[in-house]
């Protein structure tokens, strides 16, 4: 327990560590406060607010076309045609943004599922060569979200610019820690685990406990100090959100993709069943980190080299992961791509690489299974060293 307490001490004292976890909440805070001050502009009613405005400047156009076009033309009366199924798309968009306003959820997703279904019904007609197919993607999942919704007629929380408690905890462990807090995580563990070599050696040899003692210890100190940072962030940012705009609704819709005999399957779940698979890969995540900066720094026993090894390798295989097809092939098997937990727990991992093996349960087995390996190459290395 004394040498626990040494080792946490240790770096809670150290400025730079304090400072980058305080830079890492302020980051935070300024997501929080961009989304809460353009959360207006992606509600239900602005959404129609918008469309209304949109087919109103269209219809002054058509209007203005009609008075230079022939009364008894094809022409002119497709214009009319065109004129009056704005209207009724305005219109509708009106009832929908009145029944936002109103808090008449079960009407406002109706009226939308309906619309929805209405512009399928439309691009269906339309000559499959002349539709643009990201749009037919993008309408069938609207399509099922308003579906969702419908069925389940909760207050509407924005997708886009996510300022709930719940919806914010994911935007944010989607969009930027998998990527900010593993670069702080890997500065505050190289800071742990090379602070104790003086000259290349390391003292801790001498002192009267067993290697295993030492080397759980050493992984308890780890845990405790970046798991209880990423806590805190993340602790800190729920209440903020929650403050501002309430926690939200576990049953909230939340997009998630799967393979089903080869081919991608969109399907809305409720939020909250994806809260324990991402704590559960989160908490896997930050073992796996904790581990590897351990064995690089048994390797190199100084920070810098350490820090770079650790950095090149993690951020290293994220980007190839994106750039080199040979490496979204395997990405599953890499257990740096479960670091973002909330992509990989939804299935949007497997379905921008492609790779039918990159879920949840893979994750899991693969972040083990790498825990375990790189525990045993330290141990060897130990071994090997005398001081």
């Amino acid at each position: 327990m004394e040498y626990l307490l040494f080792e946490l001490k240790k770096v809670s004292k150290n400025k730079l560590a304090l400072i980058s976890i305080s830079i890492l909440i302020i980051i935070s805070g300024i997501v929080l406060f961009m989304n809460l001050h353009a959360e207006s502009e992606f509600t239900l009613q602005a959404g129609a607010r918008k469309e209304i405005t949109y087919y109103q400047a269209e219809n002054a156009k058509l209007k203005k076309e009609l008075l230079q076009q022939k009364k008894n033309s094809d022409l002119y009366r497709e214009t009319k045609y065109a004129i009056k199924s704005n209207e009724k798309i305005s219109s509708q968009d009106y009832q929908i943004q009145q029944a936002a306003q109103a808090n008449k959820w079960h009407r406002a997703y109706t009226l939308m599922w309906e619309k929805k279904k209405k512009e399928k019904k439309y691009l269906e007609a339309i000559d499959s060569n002349q539709i643009n197919q990201a749009q037919v993607k993008e309408l069938n999942t609207k399509l099922d979200f308003f579906t969702y919704l419908k069925l389940k007629p909760l207050a509407y929380e924005s997708q886009d610019m996510p300022v709930t408690g719940i919806q914010f905890w994911l935007h944010l462990n989607k969009q930027y820690l998998p990527y900010l807090f593993t670069l702080v995580a890997l500065f505050i563990l190289t800071l742990l685990f090379t602070e104790n070599y003086k000259q290349k050696l390391n003292p801790t040899k001498l002192i009267p406990i067993s290697k295993l003692r030492l080397t759980s210890t050493e992984i308890t100190a780890g845990l405790i100090l970046i798991g209880g940072s990423f806590l805190v962030i993340n602790l800190l940012m729920f209440i903020a959100a929650t403050f501002c705009a309430g926690s939200g609704n576990l049953e909230f819709p939340y997009l998630t993709h799967s393979f089903v005999n080869g081919k991608v399957t969109n399907n809305f779940v409720a939020s909250g069943k994806l809260i324990l698979p991402i704590i559960t890969l989160q908490i896997l995540g930050i073992l796996f980190l904790v581990v590897l900066v351990r064995l690089f720094a048994k390797i190199f026993r100084t920070q810098l080299p350490t820090l770079l090894f650790t950095l090149l390798l993690v951020l290293g295989v994220n980007i190839a992961e994106i750039a080199v097809p040979i490496f979204k092939k395997i990405s599953a098997w890499l257990p740096m791509t479960y670091l973002n937990a909330v992509d990989s727990a939804s299935g949007y991992l497997g379905l921008i690489y492609q790779n039918s093996h990159l879920n949840f349960a893979s994750g899991i087995i693969v972040l083990l299974f790498s825990t375990i390996v790189i525990l045993g190459l330290t141990f060897i290395i130990e071994s090997l060293q005398k001081f």
